[in-house]
C-alpha cells in the first residue's frame, strides 16, 4: 500500500511544479458492495466512514505478507492472528487519513471543497496524460489508468480518498510549519502557527522522543536486495562507529552528511503512511547498533534504508540546529495529528458488515 501512496503523492508533487488541467475524465461510481460501511469514527461532531473499498485495498495489499499467495490460508484457524494484526493496521491507517482530513477542516481548509475537488480532477488528469515533461502517465488512456488502479487493488473512489488525504495532510503541514522561503520570497509567504524556542528544540533533542541515526540509503534500482543485505551486514560487523560510518561511505552512494552527521527522528516526526517502519526501527536500536534493511517506496523510486544509532552530542545539536528544529516542528505536528487520530480510534464502532467479512473471498471485482 505504501507504493500506492507514494504514487499518489508523487502526482500531487508534480502539480506543484507543472500547473493545472481541466477535468477530463468521468468518475466511476462505487458498487453497492464497495460502498458498504465497515466501521465509523466520530470526533467533534464529525463522522467518518471506513468503507469496504478501502478495507479491501489495504487488506489485499497486506495479505501477501501473511499468506504467501495462498488464499486458502484465510479459511484456516491459524489465520485469526493474521487477520487481527491486519485489522489493527487498517484501522490505524484509516485513523491517519481521517485525522488529517479532520485537522485540515479545523485549520480552515475543507478537503471536500470545490477547490479540493478541482485539484483531485487535475491530479487524475495528470496521472492519465502525464505532465508533458518527465512523467508519462498512461498516454491519455483512461482505461489503462483504471486497470492500473484495479491491479493495485484500488477503485476510483479509494484513489480519490487517498488524494484527499494527501491534500489535507499538506495543508496541515503548511499551516503549522509555514511556507517561508528566504531564498525565493513570495507575496503569499506566511510563518507557521507553531511557536518555539531553542530551549524547546534542545529539550526535544535530549529527550527519549528523539533519536540520532546515521541514514544510509541504497537505490534499489541499481542494487539487488541480496547485495543490499550484504552491505548492511558489513556495516553491522564494524567494531567501532568510525569504522561503521567509513564502511557506509565506501559501500553506498548515500548522502555523506546524512551518514557522517546523522539525522534526528522523532516518534511522531515522520508521516506514518510512508515511514512507520523507519520510526519503529530507529527507536528499537541500541547505541552503535545497525538496523535491518528497510524497504521504502518513495514518489518515483524505491530505496533500501539502513539506520545506525548514534550518540547525541552538544556539538551535533549546534551544528545541525536548523535541521533539528525542522524535525521538532514535524514532531509537534505529528503529536497534534496523533491526538486527533487517538480520539477517532477510541470512538470507532464496527458494523455488521465487518463482523460478517469472509477474508478468503476478498478480491477485486
Amino acid at each position: 500500500m505504501k507504493k500506492i501512496i507514494a504514487l499518489i503523492l508523487a502526482v500531487c508533487t508534480l502539480f506543484a511544479l507543472w500547473g493545472c488541467k481541466d477535468k477530463e475524465f468521468e468518475p466511476v461510481e462505487s458498487t453497492e458492495e464497495e460502498a458498504r460501511v465497515i466501521a465509523t469514527f466520530e470526533y467533534e461532531n464529525k463522522k467518518y466512514e471506513l468503507k469496504y473499498e478501502l478495507y479491501r485495498a489495504l487488506f489485499l495489499n497486506m495479505a501477501k505478507e501473511y499468506d504467501g499467495g495462498d488464499k486458502s490460508f484465510w479459511s484456516k484457524p491459524e489465520a485469526a492472528d493474521a487477520i487481527s494484526e491486519i485489522n489493527s493496521k487498517i484501522f490505524s491507517f484509516a485513523g491517519d487519513i481521517f485525522a488529517a482530513i479532520h485537522l485540515s477542516r479545523k485549520i480552515g481548509y475543507d478537503p471536500y471543497s470545490s477547490d479540493a475537488e478541482k485539484l483531485i480532477d487535475e491530479y487524475i488528469a495528470t496521472s492519465v496524460n502525464g505532465d508533458g515533461e518527465s512523467f508519462e502517465g498512461f498516454g491519455g488512456d483512461y482505461s489503462l489508468y483504471l486497470k492500473f488502479l484495479k491491479d493495485s487493488n484500488l477503485n476510483y473512489s479509494t484513489q480519490v480518498l487517498l488524494y484527499r488525504y494527501a491534500i489535507a495532510y499538506d495543508k496541515v503541514i503548511e499551516y503549522y510549519r509555514g511556507n517561508v522561503d528566504k531564498d525565493s520570497p513570495t507575496a503569499n509567504m506566511k510563518d507557521g502557527a507553531l511557536e518555539y524556542t531553542k530551549d524547546d528544540v534542545l529539550a526535544f533533542y535530549e529527550s527519549d522522543d528523539s533519536v540520532r541515526v546515521s541514514l544510509i540509503v541504497i537505490n534499489s534500482l541499481y542494487i539487488s536486495k541480496e547485495k543490499a543485505e550484504s552491505k548492511r551486514d558489513a556495516i553491522a560487523a564494524a567494531a567501532t562507529e568510525e569504522e561503521a560510518l567509513s564502511k557506509a561511505i565506501g559501500l553506498t552512494s548515500g548522502d555523506a552528511n546524512d551518514i557522517l552527521n546523522g539525522i534526528v527522528i522523532g516518534k511522531n516526526s515522520l508521516d506514518h503512511a510512508y515511514y512507520s517502519d523507519v520510526t519503529k526501527a530507529a527507536f528499537e536500536l541500541e547505541l552503535s547498533e545497525t538496523s535491518e534493511l528497510i524497504e521504502l517506496s518513495l514518489e518515483r523510486r524505491d530505496e533500501y534504508w539502513i539506520l545506525y544509532r548514534m550518540q547525541k552530542t552538544d556539538e551535533h545539536f549546534e551544528k545541525e540546529y536548523e535541521n533539528i528544529a525542522s524535525v521538532y516542528v514535524s514532531q509537534k505536528i505529528g503529536e497534534i495529528l496523533d491526538g486527533v487520530k487517538s480520539s477517532l480510534l477510541s470512538s470507532m464502532k464496527t458494523t455488521d458488515d465487518f463482523e460478517s467479512l469472509d477474508h478468503s473471498s476478498i478480491k477485486m471485482q
